[in-house]
């Protein structure tokens, strides 16, 4: 039986037995799920109970967003019905829907069956041969898979390194501008540090003609 509809038909077994759920804060979800054992998350059996009320199985007391009372549906007189899946008979779900755990397992058990089952009878080996060439094209698409994979790794790696040469880069100049910031500051008053040889001398020149030159009578 199905998971989901197993606990399905436990809910309505419950309150046909025991009669409604009632909890005066608002949490009567909660006490059923506790009441038959349920192990799956909440959210889980939240919405096997709002499928099971939408479709008529259970009648719920609601007000906001909790729930005061949970009793048997009017049409609660058979929990489950099965859909003709094509490869067996598959439970639904009562809002409609197939049962995919169970229809996994049902295609599942079908592949397994035409698998261990030789097709052509005339060559024993040809369901060998395809089951081959399937394996094959996988693992040629496996291959496809790692060396695009490889490939970005090897960009990714070369990116890295392109913006550790930067980063090197960047600090040596910093480096710099940091010396050169630390350099004792030159004397703007004397200018004469900041000439050439060749005006040094001139200036030189024009200061003993100064000195030597007669002063005049005021």
């Amino acid at each position: 039986m199905p998971r989901d509809q197993g606990v399905r038909n436990r809910i309505v077994n419950y309150l046909t037995q025991k009669g409604s759920v009632e909890d005066s804060g608002g949490k009567a979800t909660a006490v059923l799920k506790q009441a038959i054992d349920y192990e799956g998350t909440d959210a889980g059996f939240t919405q096997v109970v709002a499928a099971m009320a939408k479709a008529g199985l259970i009648e719920r007391q609601i007000k906001g967003k909790r729930t005061y009372r949970i009793s048997l549906g009017s049409g609660a007189t058979n929990g489950k019905h099965a859909a003709d899946s094509g490869v067996g008979s598959v439970e639904v779900t009562v809002d409609g829907s197939l049962d995919y755990d169970e229809l996994a397992a049902v295609l599942l058990a079908k592949v397994a069956r035409v698998a261990a089952t030789p097709t052509d009878n005339g060559d024993p080996t040809a369901w060998a041969r395809r089951r081959l060439e399937q394996l094959e094209a996988r693992n040629t698409a496996l291959q496809r898979d790692v060396a695009r994979a490889n490939a970005e790794t090897e960009a990714v790696i070369a990116e890295r390194d392109a913006l550790r040469d930067q980063l090197e880069a960047a600090q040596h100049n910093l480096e710099l501008l940091t010396d050169r910031l630390k350099e004792p500051a030159r004397q703007h008053g004397r200018a004469a540090e900041r000439l050439g040889p060749d005006e040094q001398t001139l200036l030189h020149q024009l200061r003993r003609r100064r000195a030597h030159a007669p002063e005049r009578a005021g």
